[in-house]
């Protein structure tokens, strides 16, 4: 699996989640999966412009997760990645 596909499967998980959580009325999940999440989507721009690489992108959400501390969340999304379409 390529790095972007990686990101783009990552990205998925992070989204499925925020929809279940929003759907509990969990907000706090809601806030902290789109903290880590939010600026992705123009990182990988940068990629294309040639001012990143995709592997900074996965770095990136590796520290933001262990910063906003939803590791857990994010070895499980890891775990899950195999079984995205």
């Amino acid at each position: 699996m390529s790095e972007k596909e990686y990101i783009l499967k990552l990205m998925y998980a992070a989204f499925l989640d925020i929809r279940v959580a929003s759907y509990s009325k969990d907000s706090y999940t809601c806030f902290v999966i789109s903290d880590v999440f939010h600026n992705v989507p123009l990182q990988m721009n940068q990629v294309d412009k040639g001012k990143m690489s995709y592997s900074d992108i996965i770095t990136y959400i590796q520290e933001k997760c262990e910063e906003r501390n939803c590791k857990s969340w994010l070895d499980n999304a890891i775990s899950n990645i195999s079984k995205l379409p």
